[in-house]
């Protein structure tokens, strides 16, 4: 068995703070064990299932968050940015299941530290008419190779989100949100105790957990904090600004509208 992890920071236990986000942070550090601790926990449930392989993909800011000489050795790190599918890089039909490991709900949710891959730019994301945030996306990359998620863990408010989504995908919930930047954390040790239950179950049930999949063309809106933004973005060849906030793209499937996606992320985060 072979299996896929994406990690983010935001969902995890104890992480509430834009202090514990980046390098110049002064609680970052304590963050990323935090986070390289729970991605610990997926790994050691994974292997105790059976897996075989395990790739982690460190998907936050800069993604060189996990601390690679404190991860299981049992696994392999993708690390660094940019990468061409970003919190996905490296997935593709060779895997049996995808395990999201401190993910967040999107935008404009009350979710602690809520976002859609960057807060200061994108305020939603619509796939064919659907908002949607990196769950939701990032597990349809993953079912265009028909690999389902199996598992995600973070806030109340992403367990919601999933469930909305795909109500057979385990879920762990290490916190539960008091606002956009408080919640009542559930202790680190007790989570990894959790997370590592929950992983063994997830992949005991890969066959009756289905592929996040949406098929065939894909119209991606994205409606950005503010219209320079939008219009930076929509410098990019085969884009449309519908409305003086929101940029419209079409797209052959979800792998074209993915790399679409980032690409007008990066260009308009240039002039912030």
């Amino acid at each position: 068995m072979k299996i896929y992890i994406s990690a983010d920071i935001e969902g995890i236990s104890g992480v509430v703070s834009k202090a514990q986000l980046s390098p110049e942070g002064y609680d970052y550090q304590r963050a990323r064990m935090l986070m390289t601790k729970e991605v610990n926990a997926a790994i050691e449930g994974a292997i105790e299932a059976g897996a075989k392989e395990i790739v982690v993909n460190d998907s936050h800011g800069p993604m060189t968050n996990i601390i690679i000489e404190a991860l299981n050795p049992k696994a392999n790190l993708i690390t660094g940015t940019p990468k061409r599918l970003g919190m996905m890089e490296g997935i593709d039909d060779s895997y049996d299941a995808v395990i999201l490991i401190g993910y967040h709900s999107k935008m404009n949710t009350p979710g602690v530290l809520a976002h859609s891959y960057h807060g200061g730019v994108v305020s939603d994301i619509k796939i064919n008419g659907k908002s949607v945030g990196e769950f939701g996306i990032n597990a349809s990359v993953a079912g265009y190779f028909n690999v389902p998620v199996v598992l995600v863990s973070g806030d109340n408010i992403l367990s919601d989100e999933v469930s909305a989504i795909n109500d057979k995908i385990e879920k762990v919930v290490v916190k539960t949100t008091q606002g956009r930047y408080a919640a009542k954390c559930i202790s680190p040790e007790i989570v990894h105790d959790m997370i590592k239950e929950k992983v063994k179950t997830a992949l005991t049930k890969i066959d009756n957990i289905p592929s996040t999949t949406v098929s065939g063309a894909i119209e991606l809106k994205v409606s950005f904090l503010n219209s320079g933004l939008a219009e930076v973005a929509s410098i990019m060849p085969r884009t449309e600004l519908i409305e003086p906030n929101v940029v419209l793209y079409n797209a052959d499937n979800i792998i074209e509208s993915y790399s679409a996606l980032m690409a007008m992320i990066h260009i308009a985060s240039s002039i912030i």
